[in-house]
């Protein structure tokens, strides 16, 4: 008997890998549509927690240098998170797992609220 022999046989996948179908694929071009939006919500988020919270009303340093390049930026590529939008909801028809379906809610989400920004920055 060969060492080749004795070794145990390795299970076979039956499917391929979520990542590599069309589900995970889109999910992937999703998560990366969202980046750009996640980086310019949450400091305005955070920024109106703090002061609804804390009544922190003066200018800062550190919480409005993120958000005051969103506010000049937002305006003007904010329409982009329209086409990303209808991704997210045709990819939530696609997926077929439970956690991918949470975050592409969560993406959506975040299109919307930008979408939303968007359009208060054009029309107020």
């Amino acid at each position: 008997m060969s060492v080749a022999e004795s070794l145990p046989d390795l299970p076979r996948r039956a499917e391929t890998p979520w990542v590599e179908t069309r589900a995970g694929g889109l999910f992937f071009v999703n998560a990366v549509l969202v980046a750009p939006v996640l980086m310019a919500l949450y400091p305005l988020a955070l920024r109106a927690l703090l002061r609804a919270l804390v009544g922190f009303e003066r200018p800062s340093p550190i919480l409005d240098t993120v958000p005051l390049v969103a506010a000049h930026v937002a305006p003007v590529v904010g329409w982009l998170a329209a086409p990303a939008a209808g991704l997210a909801i045709w990819n939530l028809r696609l997926a077929d797992r439970g956690w991918a379906r949470v975050l592409l809610v969560l993406f959506l989400v975040a299109h919307l609220g930008t979408l939303a920004y968007t359009l208060w920055r054009w029309l107020g």
